[in-house]
């Protein structure tokens, strides 16, 4: 195919397995650089996919580039020089030629560049274009120098250019030339899929789909490649999980005896009847429970949905049958809530509750450990600190994870092995899009609580401008006189030269100003954890009317008198999290309002008019992924996100349901991955499980 890249002669032929260090351009000091996107092998750069493509097939000269837009330039360095315009700005001014003109170019505080424009050397440039007194002159372009030999073959002209994703110390221009190299360098890459199921499936062999990708010679072959890598990583990502799954199922644990009796004496500790969403729910929990199989369920439920009460039906379920439950969450604050719920439920009881945070220590942390050790408590309730290798278990049967997005899918397995095969059932009121659940999730079994629990009053949502502060301050007054509360969130602790933004410290000031004999309270994460703990029961108490919050107040505080949350800046926070913060209000009879004020310069209507539309949090979980992503919507990779290189989500999901089909045909029939038609995609799998710690590694 035409700008195919040739093998170099005398150049080292690798494998895809070699290192990417021994790409020419990359050695040891870049290889660094290369492993924060996910690159180590030879063959983890080619199928490092670009995020789009250049079109440099047709330079203008000086003569024909257009008056205005995007354009490609070739010809050769005349001069440049570094211009200081001010203090902090300097300019790299360029002047180049070619047969029909002179053109120049312009950077911004980018000094280093100077040092490569040296004259007479023959460069391209690429990117925005416009006329000044009628001579060409380019904005801050691409440049990259080019081989004196006008015919040798180079990745950055006469074709369709790729742009990879790029991090510090490695600059897209510099991946395009290592993937040229590699190109050049690497023969007989073995496919990991069969060639038979390969052809039925309508996807390009593996050398094919490399070399389309990256150097395509139209637009459409770079996504029939893509789609082949997607293909494949879905594939890895879902055998994981059916491997996994079949595993948990060959495991024998805890089966549960359930009776009309048991039942109705741990509903009748419950303060209300359960909704029929929540009965729905236990029954499907219940199901699992009654079976020696372990149970691994995602229990996922909107803000205020009532979810802690199906966790709580399991966990006396597990006491019930004289077994212990294990009852985690991320932050000490929702943890000690939860543990306050479940002794409120279990008063008069001689259910045995005892709480592990990251607060407890010395004599105290090792008696709590050691009475969990030796069976004399029932139901351990805690943080992270649960994870100790000093906490050990008599007899765990259940586990419960509560916001589990917010644990490391390592962290879940770490707490299920504490115990012979216990159950788990992991909660989020993180509504998670149907995509995001197939994957992170694929290995679970999923229940949804897709209504609120009875006696909460409407719940309304302002998007406001500043403008509109009065309006504001006058709806807070009037909550306060009719006896109730107000949350007003941050985004900053105090404030900050990074970040012109509105900061929770002053803001306590400002309050406190506005409302005169009121009592304004604040609680940041900065603070120790025993007076963030007394600055939420105050205001548990009612003896603080408003409290001033950064996002440490977004899960787990339940106080149904607060019926307004002012939410700052609220344009730098994504849409699943302002829904998140949003739960805090509305969770009594009184209703309430979320007020979300929008600083940015020119508003942001359209992104924050969503949750004014709709107060369904799997909708606005679906918007929020279109409008960032997954990454940005699941955080870090350690979070559960398994890092795709050319799996694109939620554009992918006729792929991601292919895939999770043939990998769960694939392991029903053959669970260890033996057959030698499947031995090259089996090896990736092996690979990605041993780096995972995951126990079904070895087959």
């Amino acid at each position: 195919m035409p700008g195919e890249t040739e093998l170099v002669p005398g150049a080292l032929t690798l494998g895809q397995d070699d290192p990417v260090a021994l790409l020419p351009g990359v050695g040891a000091a870049r290889a660094e650089a290369y492993a924060r996107l996910g690159v180590a092998t030879v063959g983890d750069l080619l199928r490092l996919a670009p995020r789009r493509f250049e079109d440099r097939r047709s330079p203008g000269t000086a003569a024909t580039l257009p008056g205005e837009g995007e354009a490609t330039w070739v010809g050769r360095i005349l001069s440049s020089r570094v211009v200081r315009a001010r203090p902090g700005l300097c300019v790299v001014e360029m002047a180049g030629v070619d047969e029909t003109g002179e053109v120049r170019a312009r950077w911004w505080n980018q000094a280093w560049l100077a040092r490569s424009l040296t004259p007479g050397v023959t460069v391209v440039l690429h990117g925005r274009l416009q006329r000044v007194a009628g001579r060409a002159e380019f904005a801050s372009p691409a440049v990259e120098r080019l081989p004196e030999d006008p015919d040798t073959a180079h990745p950055g002209i006469g074709r369709l250019v790729p742009v990879h994703p790029a991090t510090t110390g490695v600059s897209p221009a510099g991946i395009r030339r290592a993937v040229w190299a590699a190109l050049a360098r690497v023969r007989g890459l073995e496919d990991p899929l069969p060639e038979a199921f390969r052809a039925a499936e309508g996807l390009p062999t593996l050398s094919e789909a490399v070399r389309r990708m990256h150097f395509p010679i139209a637009l459409k072959d770079a996504e029939q490649a893509r789609r082949r890598f997607a293909f494949d990583e879905l594939l890895v990502h879902e055998l994981l999980l059916a491997r996994r799954r079949a595993q948990r199922r060959r495991r024998e644990g805890f089966a549960f005896r359930f009776t009309p009796t048991l039942d109705r004496r741990i509903r009748s500790r419950f303060p209300f009847r359960l909704t029929a969403a929540q009965d729905r729910v236990v029954a499907e929990v219940r199901a699992d429970l009654a079976r020696a199989t372990p149970m691994n369920r995602l229990l996922q439920g909107d803000v205020g949905s009532g979810k802690t009460l199906v966790a709580a039906y399991a966990c006396l379920a597990a006491v019930a049958n004289g077994a212990q439950a294990a009852f985690m969450a991320p932050t000490e604050v929702l943890a000690r809530q939860h543990e306050a719920t479940m002794t409120r439920i279990l008063a008069g009881s001689q259910v045995r509750v005892t709480g592990l945070y990251g607060g407890l220590r010395g004599k105290a942390r090792a008696e709590a450990a050691g009475r969990v050790a030796a069976g004399e408590v029932d139901l351990v309730v805690g943080t992270h600190a649960v994870l100790s290798k000093h906490v050990e278990f008599a007899r765990l049967a259940l586990v419960v994870v509560d916001e589990q997005h917010k644990f490391g899918v390592r962290q879940r397995r770490e707490l299920v092995t504490k115990g012979p095969a216990p159950h788990c059932l992991v909660m989020t009121a993180t509504p998670i899009p149907r995509t995001l659940a197939m994957v992170v999730y694929g290995d679970l079994d999923v229940s949804i609580l897709d209504g609120p629990p009875p006696g909460r009053g409407p719940r309304e949502t302002w998007v406001v401008r500043p403008s509109e502060g009065a309006r504001v301050v006058a709806r807070v007054k009037a909550e306060l006189a009719a006896g109730h509360q107000v949350f007003v969130v941050y985004p900053l602790v105090e404030e900050s030269d990074k970040a012109a933004l509105r900061d929770a410290t002053a803001g306590r000031d400002a309050w406190e100003r506005a409302l005169p004999g009121r009592r304004v309270g604040l609680v940041h994460g900065k603070m120790r954890p025993e007076a963030r703990n007394e600055a939420l029961d105050a205001f548990r108490r009612r003896e603080v009317d408003l409290l001033v919050a950064t996002v440490v107040i977004e899960v787990g505080i339940d106080v149904p008198n607060a019926t307004v949350l002012v939410v700052e800046h609220a344009e730098r926070f994504g849409l699943s999290q302002l829904h998140q913060l949003r739960g805090r209000v509305g969770r009594g009879r009184s209703g309430g309002l979320c007020v979300l004020m929008d600083r940015s310069k020119g508003g942001t209507p359209e992104r924050l008019a969503v949750l004014e539309a709709t107060d369904d949090g799997f909708l606005i979980a679906e918007e929020d992924l279109r409008l960032r992503g997954a990454g940005d919507l699941f955080g870090t990779r350690q979070h559960g996100s398994p890092g795709f290189t050319a799996a694109l989500l939620p554009e992918d999901l006729p792929l991601l349901a292919r895939a999770r089909a043939v990998a769960r045909e694939l392991v029903e029939r053959d669970l260890a991955l033996a057959d030698p038609a499947w031995g090259g995609l089996a090896a990736r799998v092996r690979s990605r499980e041993a780096a995972a710690g995951d126990p079904s590694a070895g087959g």
